[in-house]
């Protein structure tokens, strides 16, 4: 049997540590500091030994086929760890160009993106950010093939935490129940009765079947009327702001002072405990310098939300008064 790797130039390995990170021949060159022939060629000598394509053209590049993730994914947690044992004082956020694929859900764009992004435009301005929809459920696959080097958002602590995940909770998240200004359910006692019997819809991209809440009430013996599941915030503030639809969300993340005139904010007969609201990842890039500096970055960004815990239980018009 062919011993691939005796065969095997180790200097081919960077070229494919730069198509990784670039996923760009013509950028990757620049960061090797060679040609694109060469890395043409490198590529080239690279696929014949290990008898995959690796990589396929895209209209802004290359893409990594399934063996190159894979191969990847065993490969990048040594090769960093030999750069930073050879180099580990070289890291510069100024000169970085690597690129990083965070998972995040609409509002978490919207929370942390623009003040991110503009820090990140001072100091780190050739670093490139590539986002993708946040999924709880799928986050362990997604960092086993290297889909994902870094999530942001709800990491629930009742599921079971895959092995080499890591989290650092920025706060917690506070839920209460929204619905429209006019909504029968808007004055008087909010009993649970009422509550439950109304139609209710839940904003869920977990990958699981039975959405967080409803695993709640389960526990509780209790059902409500789940009509509606959405996977973004945004559509689902509209529709309660223009029907009777109600829905038991994440008010510790939500912007809902441009909705203070629409929407009313009360807690639910049955109230959802506090999550932990977490920047995630895997224990592989526990050291990588590039991924430390982005990891503490957003954590010293957003170490605080913008409310305080007990304002979840507050209408959107109390909340903007503060």
């Amino acid at each position: 049997m062919k011993d691939v790797f005796r065969q095997l130039d180790l200097n081919l390995l960077r070229v494919f540590a730069a198509l990784m990170a670039e996923g760009n021949v013509t950028r990757a060159a620049e960061r090797l500091a060679l040609s694109q022939s060469a890395v043409s060629n490198a590529l080239r000598r690279l696929r014949e030994s290990l008898g995959d394509v690796l990589f396929e053209k895209t209209v802004s590049g290359v893409r990594p086929t399934a063996r190159a993730r894979e191969l990847w994914s065993a490969v990048q947690p040594h090769f960093d760890a030999l750069k930073q044992a050879i180099s580990p004082d070289q890291f510069d956020p100024q000169e970085h160009r690597g690129t990083f694929t965070i998972a995040m859900s609409d509002y978490s764009v919207e929370r942390i993106m623009p003040r991110l992004a503009q820090y990140m435009g001072a100091h780190a301005p050739s670093m490139r950010i590539e986002l993708t929809p946040f999924s709880v459920a799928d986050l362990p696959a997604m960092f086993d093939r290297g889909g994902v080097d870094l999530a942001i958002g709800g990491y629930l602590n009742d599921s079971s935490p895959s092995s080499g995940v890591r989290t650092h909770e920025m706060w917690p998240i506070h839920w209460s129940c929204l619905m429209r200004k006019d909504h029968p359910l808007a004055k008087g006692p909010l009993t649970l009765k009422r509550f439950l019997a109304a139609r209710h819809l839940d904003v869920g991209f977990s990958g699981m079947r039975v959405p967080v809440y409803d695993s709640l009430l389960s526990a509780h013996g209790l059902q409500r009327n789940l009509v509606l599941t959405l996977n973004a915030y945004s559509p689902a503030l509209a529709i309660i702001r223009e029907s009777d639809f109600i829905g038991v969300l994440p008010t510790t993340l939500l912007d809902l002072s441009i909705y203070e005139k629409e929407l009313v904010s009360r807690q639910p007969p049955v109230r959802m405990p506090a999550r932990p609201y977490c920047v995630i990842w895997h224990q592989r890039w526990d050291s990588h310098p590039a991924h430390r500096w982005l990891r503490q970055t957003i954590v010293s960004l957003f170490t605080r939300p913008a409310e305080q815990p007990d304002d979840a239980a507050r209408s959107p018009k109390q909340r903007t008064a503060r």
